[in-house]
């Protein structure tokens, strides 16, 4: 993807160019819109996938409350990516930027959602600090509240996420 021209949409093939998840993990499917502050995506929750099948298998059909603290945070550093490529030179691979991971969070369960629901969530950066990017999301069911997250992501360098460290 050339960064000169960050499209305002994208796709599971466009995101999954940016971002370090593959699936199982990669809980993003889409990006309705963003802008240097703000991200809207969607996620379509199937029981095809594994961490939905093997949730309360025998209870009711409903997504894990940490993947949508997961989703929030996964959204905040894919805005993270596409607002640091724009900021950079001509062509710039998002390798070559830092990655927020999580660093500390706090997630209000409202309602859950269920299996064959398409959830949305709105994830806002309020503020860039001493390394480390505040925001905060809300995750709904078409107009239903699902979840309110407010998170913090430490931000690292691309060459501490590829390398661990050495075990000691």
């Amino acid at each position: 993807m050339r960064m000169e021209n960050l499209p305002q949409t994208l796709d599971y093939h466009q995101i999954v160019r940016l971002v370090p998840y593959r699936s199982p993990w990669l809980l993003l499917d889409r990006v309705l819109r963003w802008d240097d502050k703000h991200i809207v995506v969607q996620k379509a929750i199937s029981g095809a996938d594994p961490m939905m099948a093997a949730h309360l298998s025998d209870g009711p059909s409903i997504m894990p409350g940490v993947l949508y603290i997961e989703l929030v945070g996964q959204a905040a550093m894919l805005l993270g990516v596409l607002t640091g490529a724009r900021q950079d030179a001509p062509g710039a691979a998002p390798a070559e930027h830092a990655t927020d991971v999580l660093a500390r969070c706090k997630g209000e369960f409202i309602s859950p959602a269920y299996i064959g629901e398409v959830i949305t969530a709105e994830v806002t950066i309020s503020d860039k600090i001493a390394g480390k990017t505040i925001y905060d999301g809300i995750v709904k069911a078409g107009e239903r509240l699902v979840c309110k997250v407010s998170g913090i992501g430490a931000t690292l360098s691309p060459s501490v996420v590829a390398q661990p460290a050495a075990a000691g």
